[in-house]
């Protein structure tokens, strides 16, 4: 434990240095701002250094008692995930920056979630797999997507009631604790791949809410699409650890099963047809669909080098994975690639109903699959994989 402490005490001097350093840069470019966005990012990260120190105990494998004196590469990169969540809490309560500073909060998040995808990797991969591990991970979890719901909230790119979806996890520990307090049974919840899956479009979801080219319209209606999901998987986690639904009656599986097979193998298909329709209907709106003028225009505004090369390429692109996305040819990865056009339609146009819906049916695919009929799906391998497992 002594060789384990010194070591958190390395990590909080290499933290705090890398907040000393982001203070003295945004000082120069952010004068207004900076002190606020320092003592923002300083209560976070003095809140996950408070985590971490009480966790240090639990840096033992699942399956033994002895503490390991190193943290690991693993909990090192859920620390950094820390870091980046705390960097990006720091521009809660100032106006959205102008220009390439606009960028910096939502790249942190990125990169949080990018280094959330490898720590598990890295630590099962190095068998320093550990109890301290798993709950940094969910103590960053919940509170990034707390962070980058508030976030996003204020910057008015989603609605208010959404600060429900980004307290989840509080509302859910905040349930159990008041259970246990009145001598309430609580029950262990089974692993879940489509709770792991919920949450990671939706960690998805809030990364690209953040970035400043994406419409709050278009925001709202993925990110409801993507926390109705969640709210409905943290719904049946309740009930599982309450004892109303017991994940393994025969009558549980009957009606899971039923579930599964209307909203991810029967509904998708008319999900597709709707896509093909709404996307029909976009490019009839367009006077050059082989080169968007208005798209034109808007990649003009942001300063791309060929923006006719650009607007004809994202149009042949949106007419393939439209085709793909129909057929059930990788649907899921079609389906994100539709995101970008319908975004920018939404950009120059508007919402309207075509954009609209077409948005929601390509983002219920993303989490759903494309069900039926379909003619290839080799991404289905990968949603349902961990990294560090080998993919059968």
């Amino acid at each position: 434990m002594e060789r384990l402490r010194r070591e958190w005490v390395g990590v909080v001097l290499g933290w705090a240095v890398v907040v000393a350093l982001g203070y003295v840069g945004l000082a120069r470019v952010w004068p207004g701002y900076a002190g606020r966005w320092l003592g923002l990012t300083a209560v976070f990260s003095l809140y996950s250094w408070w985590m971490t120190w009480r966790a240090l105990p639990e840096n033992h494998r699942e399956d033994e008692t002895a503490v390991l004196p190193a943290l690991g590469w693993g909990n090192r990169l859920t620390l950094l995930r820390g870091l980046l969540i705390s960097l990006t809490a720091g521009f809660l309560f100032s106006p959205w920056p102008a220009g390439w500073l606009g960028w910096l909060p939502a790249v942190f998040y990125v990169l949080s979630d990018v280094a959330d995808y490898l720590d598990g990797y890295v630590a099962r991969v190095t068998n320093h797999a550990t109890r301290l591990g798993g709950r940094l991970d969910m103590t960053f979890d919940g509170l990034g997507v707390l962070v980058v719901t508030a976030l996003a909230i204020w910057y008015g790119q989603l609605p208010l009631w959404y600060l429900l979806i980004g307290l989840g996890r509080y509302l859910f520990l905040a349930g159990l604790a008041w259970r246990q307090r009145r001598g309430l049974p609580i029950y262990e919840m089974p692993f879940s791949w489509h709770r792991r899956i919920f949450a990671g479009f939706q960690m998805a979801c809030l990364s690209v809410v953040l970035w400043p080219i994406v419409p709050a319209a278009g925001a709202t209606i993925a990110g409801t699409v993507f926390g109705l999901a969640t709210t409905a998987s943290f719904g049946r986690d309740w009930l599982v650890t309450i004892g109303r639904i017991d994940p393994d009656s025969a009558r549980y599986r009957l009606w899971q099963g039923r579930l599964y097979r209307w909203t991810a193998v029967y509904l998708p298909p008319y999900l597709r047809v709707g896509v093909l329709v709404c996307m029909a209907f976009i490019y009839s709106r367009m006077a050059n669909p082989v080169r968007p003028s208005a798209w034109v225009t808007l990649f003009t505004g942001w300063g791309l080098p060929r923006p006719e090369l650009w607007a004809a390429f994202w149009a042949v692109i949106g007419v393939i994975a439209t085709g793909m996305v129909s057929l059930g040819v990788m649907g899921r990865v079609a389906a994100l690639v539709l995101v970008f056009p319908i975004g920018f339609d939404t950009v120059t146009r508007g919402l309207h109903w075509e954009n609209g819906l077409a948005l929601a049916f390509v983002c219920t695919l993303m989490l759903l699959g494309t069900g039926l009929v379909s003619l290839w799906q080799p991404e289905e391998r990968y949603v349902f994989w961990q990294a560090g497992d080998s993919v059968q």
